[in-house]
Formats: C-alpha cells, sequence, structure tokens
C-alpha cells in the first residue's frame, strides 16, 4: 500500500478525536465523556428492503468471522426485515480461516471477514468471487480512505467491515509503570512471570520482535527474521507468557489471569467495560493498523443473501448499532456524520486515532510472499515449541 493511500484512511474517522501525541508516543485512551450518541431509529423494514428480490434470498445464510464481531440483536433485527437466519462461526486467526477452506474448499459459508493481506491472498488463490455491488449500495456510506487499498485496489473483492489497531491492554493496579512501547513488554519484569499474553497470531507475535529489534514488521530477510525468534524464545524463558487469541486474551485481562495482553482494539474496548482497571496503548515503537473486510467466498451457497447481509450491515443504523454495542471502530463514515456513535467511542484516542499524525508509527502487515511466509511459520513453530 502506498504512503498516500496510508495516510487517507483514518481521515474523517477520527474527527473528533483531535490530534494526538507524535510518533513515537504511546496512545493513551481519553478519559470517557458522558454518552451522547444519538438516538438511532432504523428505517421502516419495507424501505430497507425496498430493491431486495425476496424470492432469491436464502433461508439462512452463513457467516464465518472473527470471535466477538457479531451482534445477536443485530442479526435479529436481519431477521425481521429479511426473514433470513445468520448462522455463525468464529476463528481466531486469518490462517485458521484460510486453512479451513484450503484443506477441502468451501464448507458452506456465505460470508467470511478476512483482514487486508488476506483478501489479497485469498483472491489470488481463486477463493473469492467478486462481489456484485449493485446489491451493495449501501458501500456508498463507507470512507473513502477504506476503499481503494492495497489489497483490493480496484474495489472487487471486499467491503470494509470494520478497522482497528494491535496494541496491549494491561491493568493500571497491577502494573507498576504505564506501559508505553514494546520494549517495556520484551523486557518483562520477573515479578510479573506467567502474567503476560501475546496473540497466537504468526505475523503480529513476529512484528512485535521485529519491530522491537529496529526491523520492518513486513521483512523479508531470513537473519531478521531469525532475531525476532530468538528474542521471542529468549522471552519466553523469561516470562513464561500465554498465547492466546484476542477474545481470550481479554477474558484473561478480566479473570486476573494476565496483567497485560497483546490485544486487538474491539476487545480491549469491551474488556474495558467489564473491568475499569483496563488501559488500551498503542504502544509508540511501531503497531499494526488493520482492516477486516466482508468477502462472498467461491463455493457461498446463496451469494445473493450474502451481498443482502453485507448491505444491511453497510446501513448507518446498523453500523452504528455493531460499533455501540461491540466497540468495533466503524469504516462508514456516513454513521460518524450523523453523530450516531458514542462519543465515549470516538473522543477515544486508542480506539480512533489519528491516523495522519502517527505517520509511520503504524503500519499494516503485510503477507504474500511464499519464501518469507515460510520462514515466518517455521520461526513461528519453533517458538511454541521451545
Amino acid at each position: 500500500m502506498n504512503r498516500r493511500n496510508f495516510l487517507k484512511f483514518g481521515i474523517g474517522l477520527s474527527a473528533g478525536a483531535g490530534m494526538l501525541a507524535a510518533c513515537g508516543k504511546a496512545v493513551q485512551p481519553t478519559a470517557a465523556p458522558a454518552s451522547e450518541a444519538k438516538p438511532v431509529e432504523a428505517p421502516a423494514a419495507g424501505a430497507a428492503a425496498a430493491n431486495v428480490d425476496r424470492s432469491k434470498l436464502a433461508k439462512e445464510v452463513s457467516w464465518y468471522t472473527w470471535g466477538g464481531y457479531t451482534s445477536d440483536a443485530i442479526l435479529a433485527k436481519f431477521k425481521e426485515e429479511f426473514g433470513v437466519t445468520v448462522k455463525v462461526d468464529t476463528f481466531g486467526s486469518n490462517e485458521e480461516m484460510e486453512a479451513k477452506f484450503k484443506a477441502g474448499g468451501n464448507p458452506g459459508y456465505d460470508v467470511i471477514t478476512p483482514s487486508d493481506y488476506m483478501v489479497a491472498r485469498m483472491a489470488a488463490a481463486s477463493i473469492l468471487q467478486k462481489v456484485d455491488f449493485t446489491n451493495v449500495p449501501n458501500f456508498a456510506n463507507i470512507d473513502a480512505g477504506h476503499k481503494g487499498l492495497y489489497f483490493d485496489a480496484s474495489n472487487e473483492y471486499a467491503v470494509a467491515y470494520n478497522w482497528g489497531t494491535t496494541g496491549l491492554a494491561y491493568d493500571k493496579t497491577k502494573v507498576k509503570e504505564p506501559i508505553t512501547n514494546w520494549k517495556q513488554v520484551m523486557a518483562w519484569p520477573a515479578e510479573l512471570k506467567g502474567k503476560l499474553g501475546l496473540l497466537d497470531d504468526m505475523r503480529e507475535l513476529m512484528s512485535m520482535a521485529l519491530r522491537f529489534k529496529g526491523f520492518s514488521g513486513n521483512t523479508s530477510k531470513g537473519e531478521e527474521i531469525e532475531a525476532a525468534k530468538q528474542a521471542l524464545i529468549d522471552l519466553k524463558k523469561s516470562a513464561n507468557y500465554t498465547l492466546t487469541d484476542s477474545p481470550s486474551a481479554k477474558t484473561n485481562l478480566v479473570a486476573g489471569d494476565s496483567v497485560a495482553a497483546m490485544i486487538y482494539t474491539n476487545d480491549a474496548v469491551v474488556g474495558r467495560s467489564e473491568n475499569p482497571n483496563l488501559v488500551y496503548v498503542i504502544p509508540g515503537d511501531v503497531s499494526t493498523v488493520w482492516q477486516d473486510n466482508m468477502c462472498v467466498p467461491v463455493g457461498a451457497p446463496s451469494k445473493y443473501t450474502a451481498e443482502v447481509l453485507m448491505d444491511f450491515l453497510c446501513r448507518p443504523d446498523i453500523a452504528a448499532q455493531g460499533a455501540n454495542e461491540i466497540g468495533l471502530s466503524t469504516p462508514n463514515a456516513e454513521t460518524i456524520k450523523q453523530g450516531l456513535i458514542d462519543k465515549a467511542l470516538t473522543g477515544d484516542k486508542a480506539l480512533y486515532p489519528d491516523i495522519v499524525g502517527l505517520g509511520a508509527a503504524l503500519d499494516y502487515l503485510r503477507r504474500g510472499d511464499p519464501a518469507a511466509d515460510e520462514l515466518y511459520q517455521r520461526a513461528f513453530d519453533e517458538i511454541k515449541s521451545a
């Protein structure tokens, strides 16, 4: 992705959040103001479904997505308006999702939610179908900064669902010093051994160590990957960290089984609502920015119903409900323009960061080079078995 597009990514979506600290400083959450979200009223069901051919709708649509990414209330509303039940299965990593499709083709999913790099990889592998955007008119509500990005430059395969960062959540009552950078994580204090959680995600985990060593999180150099691997093995011995997916990281933090964890934005927000002592930061060395997208896999039982669901989720009232309920950072410009999202969320600088102001302190993780992927996988396997 070129730098021009990267700088576009946050424009319009961080309005009201203000400028953040200069690059190299951790992004701390603001104090949450009183809830000021405007009441959200959905359009009448008939108006919402005016252009939908109900004779083409399946009775059920199957969605394979990240844990914690769906709202029962929203899915119930979709069923009420369209008569379609949404069945949800969840995964913990992009690679877990990809493996299921590579193992034997589409097992019956209509919609999937891959991250940026995985869209490009699955499209290249002919796992994704092109979206018929005539069935997704609400795509017009998506901010221009979330379209035409490096992984789907022609806007053929993906509809932005949400975006965020990979940061760190910690319990401020149990960690002596505020955590502001990954260097502190890589030098985990002995007295908190066994209380650190890291993501069980090959590239996210490796990127932390690569950036700690001063390398790019997207390096393809074997010696740099090797150095990062050794740093993580050393940390494993000294800190006895636990590898989990992000929803589990949230659960462990709330339960007190860990006092700090690498985590995705939305899970940190939910965890913070359950334990007010949790603080979410975007560590100031370099951290990952990501975008998760709705796509239709090849072999989807009902591509049309999948696109109707995607359009429904792009509606301003529905996007607002998801953002307010789940803690997702929405790419829906119309939702933000209408002021439908709680200001406690849009005013939180860790949830809606000023990406332009942060510049190179945020970066995408890209995958795709088979030789480099093999090096990463080998290193990851050795870390897990160490």
